[in-house]
This record gives C-alpha cells, structure tokens and sequence, in this order.
C-alpha cells in the first residue's frame, strides 16, 4: 500500500493531495474510565434508545452527556432517514472513502465512476456529524473512541459497478483499502484539531471468510477464493500504522485454520501490528483466554465488549466481574492485571441493510443506558481489584 495521503471529502478538494506523514502512536490504547464511544451524529442513540430526530445536534450532544459521565465506550449504530432505516455502518464507512465514489444497490454498496445521491447524502451526514462534534466536543476534551468496520470488512461489503464483488479483485481491494484510511486518518485528524484525542476501533468481523476462502459471491452459489495471509496482514499494519491508536475488534479468539495449519489468535493479531484488542465476551472459551493473556503479556490493550443485555439487573457489576476474573485467574494470571481491561458496552455495529431495531431483540432504552452503568461499574470494580 502506498504512503498515506489524508484527503478527505470533508476537505472538498480532490485535485492537489496532501503528503502525510505517519503520527507517533502510543504502543498501546490504554483503556479509561474517561474514554467514551462515539457514533457518528445522526444515529440511534444507544444511551437512550431511540433515533434522535432533529438532524445531528441532540445525537451530538448526548454523546458527550455520556463522556461527561464518565461512560463506558459505545458502538456506532445505524440511523433513519426521514421515515426509513437510511443506512448501516456500511453506509457510515463509505461515506469516508477518498477519491471513490459509490451508490446503493438492492444489493449492497457498489462502486461507481461518479458520485450519486446516496454519496451525496453520506458526505452531508459526515459534514454534519464533524460540525456537530466541534459544537458539542470542543470544550470537553478527552479521550474519544470511534467504531467502525475495518478495512476488510468494507472490502466484503462493497461490489463492482458489474455487480461482482470487491473482495475479488486485487485493484479494487487495494483502492478500497487505502482510501478507506485516508478518510479515517483525515476525519480523526481533524477531530484531534479540536484539543481531543480520538482513538478508533475497527470491527473485523469477517477476517475468517476473507483468509479462508467461504466469502459468497453475489449470488451466493460460490465462494470467493481465499486471499493470501500475507496481503491481509499487510493491508491491516499498513492501515493501523497510519491512524491514531487504534482497537481491532474481532469477533472471537478462534484460531485460523490456513492450508492445513492452525494459527493461534495471538499470532494471527500480532501479525496485523495491532496494539489493542477487542473482544465480546461472550465469545471467550478457555482457549480464548488463554489467547488473551498472551496478547496481554505481549503488551496489548485489551477491551471486553460486555453482551447489550448486561443492564437487565442493577446489581449485576458483581456477576460481570466474576465472569472476567474467574477464568482470567484459573489461567493463572494475577488479578492486578485486570485493572488494565477495558470495557466496550452496547451493541455491536449494525452490518447489513436495513439493521435490525434494538426492540425486536428486546433491549429498549432502560437496557441500553443500564449496560452502560453496568459497564462503568465494572471499569471501576477491576480497577479496585489489588
């Protein structure tokens, strides 16, 4: 992947690109009981359970209610458009791809030679969302925690204007991949300009397909051909290499079964030169935690997403706490290291179109804000542990 050039469409200039140079990064994100989730404004807001309905300004501003209240990190979630589900994190994503343009599909994203209506709708939605950031943001500086799908994961949901998949064509991939960064690195860019400190977390839930081979074609008769380690690898370090520090959220610790190896999930992780991690913990296994305590020992962040019903109880912090520390100790590690784990609370980011509503899974508003509360209880229970 070439150097990274920041141009964004926020900067409304496509002709003369900037030189960037790489910012120094910390070797780990360390977790804070002052760092807050953001969702790009304009989204459901999770802490309340519903879809704000002025343009951006009430999104914004309970957002940075949540970072006043010391809140735990929260992922971004889908808006509506008008009366209608408008987009999903894909649709977020999108909006921050350099030099590309896109339209939607009844299948998906795709791209195209020039920008349409739904391009359009994205780069107002990110202007607005930058503008509302600087409203609300600007006197509450701190650290600031973005989510939004990684590199691949876009790559998986983007198709040709031939209808063919991205993921299939090496051009395309690499096209996506580094103005997929550039759109990042300016928007955080821009963000850290206003005396914040912006930290992103990129969901790759979909690196097992992409390594393996089991990615559908559209049709979903076939599958896409496996794409080699080493161009995976090298797409994620040369993109984290380029960010502020940066989480990768993955939706296991399994390990990778390649050309009849098995490759740990640490190995795999240190290969993409991350330096946190994210991880539901609903998904951890022994194995898992095992993973994990090599991550830590290696040196990386570590965050546990809590499951979206964790705020069922009020009395829960205690339970949660006992799902972390018991296994993390029959491993053998000490319980001073816990005071190290983040926590992320809320639902994970929305990956298809239209997303599903919070109240078909029967989380509403008293879950969302309790999960929460549960989750900053927790953050300081394990900062207690000695």
């Amino acid at each position: 992947m070439a150097e990274l050039d920041p141009t964004n469409r926020l900067d409304r200039d496509r002709s003369t690109p900037a030189e960037a140079a790489a910012p120094e990064v910390p070797t780990t994100v360390l977790p804070a009981a002052t760092t807050t989730g953001i969702w790009l404004p304009g989204s459901r807001d999770p802490s309340r359970g519903y879809i704000a309905t002025s343009p951006v300004r009430e999104a914004a501003a309970a957002g940075f209610d949540i970072l006043a209240d010391q809140l735990p990190p929260v992922p971004l979630t889908a808006h509506q458009a008008e009366s209608r589900w408008g987009a999903d994190s894909i649709g977020r994503a999108v909006g921050l791809l350099t030099e590309l343009h896109v339209d939607r599909t009844s299948y998906g994203w795709r791209l195209t030679t020039s920008a349409g209506k739904d391009e359009r709708l994205e780069d107002s939605a990110l202007i607005e969302a930058f503008d509302a950031i600087a409203e609300y943001g600007q006197s509450r500086p701190g650290q600031i925690q973005i989510s939004l799908p990684g590199p691949w994961t876009l790559v998986t949901a983007l198709s040709l204007s031939s209808g063919a998949r991205v993921l299939g064509d090496h051009g395309a991939r690499r096209d996506v991949v580094q103005a997929y960064a550039f759109g990042i690195a300016a928007f955080t860019d821009r963000i850290a300009g206003l005396g914040m400190q912006p930290t992103v977390r990129l969901v790759e839930s979909r690196l097992t397909p992409v390594l393996t081979g089991t990615w559908p074609t559209v049709s979903g008769w076939a599958s896409l051909p496996a794409i080699s380690e080493s161009q995976v690898w090298a797409a994620l370090e040369s993109t984290l290499r380029h960010l502020p520090p940066t989480v990768l959220a993955l939706p296991n610790l399994d390990p990778l079964h390649l050309q009849g190896k098995e490759i740990p999930a640490a190995e795999a992780l240190r290969r993409t030169g991350a330096r946190s991690v994210s991880v539901p913990l609903a998904a951890l296994r022994s194995h898992s935690w095992e993973q994990l305590a090599i991550l830590a020992e290696a040196g990386l962040g570590t965050w546990i997403h809590l499951p979206p019903t964790a705020g069922g109880r009020s009395d829960a912090v205690n339970h949660w706490c006992d799902r972390i520390r018991t296994p993390w100790s029959r491993i053998g590690m000490g319980d001073a290291s816990l005071r190290d784990f983040g926590i992320v609370a809320g639902p994970e980011l929305p990956m298809t179109h239209p997303p599903l509503l919070e109240d078909q899974q029967g989380i509403g508003p008293e879950h969302n804000r309790g999960t929460m509360t549960i989750a900053a209880g927790l953050r300081r229970a394990l900062e207690e542990i000695e």
